[in-house]
């Protein structure tokens, strides 16, 4: 990252269970860290798209800090919301002070949230990640989020305890940002024309992974656009050169496996991009509609223009989840989308299993639907993911992409789409003409019948 490319990241912490997907972390905290965008490119291009008229320019406190004897907003932060409800275009029900932490405090915090993670739930999610390559079996997943949720974080809103954290130490600049960025998720939170599609839980997410990705892309773009704006009007420009983020660590995030770097940053980046898209079409009002029609699928969040247009394909797990259900646990079944391709293809933690960005993207663009099973038997994990493209061709290219990166993570081909890993799975890719399966067999699962199925074509 370059030196004008600092990053600024926020935590949102919302649940602190599986959400099974496998876009997004086990613990529903998602990372802000969207490039500072050149202020003037910014300007230009939402130059009509805010009200100037009534720009408050107002000397600006050195410390954003909540008086401890009044518990009072000082200035600024009241500035702050004012400006955050007028640029978003909405009023809070109820007034929400943020509390200051440092970042021991935080730390401590967060190891108390996720210590409400059972062992369980964390091995689950690690054995999928094993299977598709993303993290090594050693991987200390507890205290790996622990670290990272504490490095760099400017602050954070929990939608559970209604509460919103700022940190201390940080500069007047980032935490006006921060409060931007984190007061916009408490209007979402507080607005009941929200209120519907934010009634979400842990229970609805393992059920329904795919809208709630969906949903937290949503929200994250929205308050990093409010914050763009907000940061694209002049008046914090003084107190940008005091920015700390030069002088943060961000080691532990830096040295992460690629797929929780690009995981992470999903709903950030993605979601910046789908909800400015909109919002360039038609203000916040088109930005509302997002939530009352959601997109229906990760593919529309990628691609913004195809919103609501290119509708994806249900696929479904039977028969081949009854198969492997007789002998196997299935842990999950659920929505195999887009980016869980990009992600299979060029995330594996070791560099030499990774295919090339625009590779993986080309082929990736021409899904059309799908679904993965993750399913366990005595310790040993199976993965089965069938994918529907647009066209044949597209379902050829895809083809070609999982066969390379076949070769690269398994090795040489036993028999044709045929490898063998070194525990003793097998992995097989059929094709039949714009449908794809990919699958990872343990050595203790009879793959017989299912082969069967899908080369007679019966499960078509």
């Amino acid at each position: 990252m370059g030196e004008n490319d600092k990053t600024i990241l926020i935590v949102i912490l919302a649940f602190l269970a599986l959400f099974g997907c496998l876009v997004i972390s086990c613990c529903a905290a998602g990372f802000f860290a969207v490039s500072r965008i050149d202020k003037d490119s910014m300007r230009e291009l939402l130059k009509n798209s805010y009200t100037t008229e009534e720009e408050v320019i107002r000397e600006i406190p050195a410390e954003l800090t909540i008086d401890p004897e009044t518990g009072e907003l000082p200035e600024i932060e009241e500035l702050i919301i004012q400006v955050t409800e007028s640029t978003r275009e909405l009023s809070a029900l109820e007034k929400l002070s943020p509390v200051n932490k440092t970042e021991e405090e935080l730390r401590e915090y967060m190891t108390e949230q996720m210590a409400e993670v059972t062992d369980e739930d964390l091995a689950e999610e690690l054995g999928l990640y094993n299977l598709l390559g993303f993290a090594p079996k050693d991987f200390d997943l507890r205290q790996f989020y622990v670290d990272l949720y504490t490095e760099q974080i400017a602050g954070f809103f929990d939608p559970e305890e209604n509460q919103m954290f700022l940190i201390e130490d940080s500069s007047p600049y980032e935490n006006a940002l921060t409060l931007a960025h984190e007061y916009t998720h408490y209007l979402q939170y507080n607005n009941n024309i929200f209120s519907d599609v934010l009634n979400y839980d842990d229970d609805f997410c393992e059920e329904n992974g795919e809208t709630c990705i969906i949903i937290d892309a949503l929200v994250e773009g929205d308050a990093s656009l409010t914050e763009n704006l907000i940061d694209a009007e002049t008046l914090l420009e003084k107190y940008q050169t005091q920015s700390t983020a030069s002088d943060s660590d961000s080691s532990v995030f830096d040295e992460a496996p690629k797929y929780f770097q690009e995981s992470l940053l999903f709903p950030y980046v993605y979601g910046f991009d789908f909800v400015a898209y909109h919002y360039l079409k038609g203000g916040f009002d088109a930005v509302n509609d997002l939530y009352l029609q959601l997109p229906q699928s990760v593919e529309q969040i990628m691609h913004p223009e195809k919103y609501l247009t290119d509708l994806p394909v249900t696929v479904t797990p039977e028969p081949f989840l009854s198969i492997i259900g007789r002998d196997f646990d299935i842990l999950r079944d659920d929505v195999l989308n887009e980016s869980d391709i990009l992600m299979i293809l060029t995330c594996g933690y070791e560099n030499s299993w990774q295919l090339g960005e625009r590779q993986a993207i080309t082929a990736a663009e021409g899904w059309g639907g799908g679904s993965y099973i993750h399913a366990e038997k005595d310790g040993k994990r199976l993965f089965f993911s069938k994918t529907v493209w647009d066209t044949q061709n597209d379902a050829e290219e895809a083809e070609t992409v999982f066969a390379l990166y076949s070769d690269r993570r398994f090795g040489q081909q036993t028999d044709k789409n045929v490898w063998k890993s070194e525990d003793g799975s097998e992995v097989y890719m059929i094709r039949q003409d714009d449908i794809l399966y990919w699958m990872i067999l343990p050595d203790n699962f009879e793959a017989g019948e299912l082969i069967s199925l899908i080369k007679n074509g019966s499960a078509l």
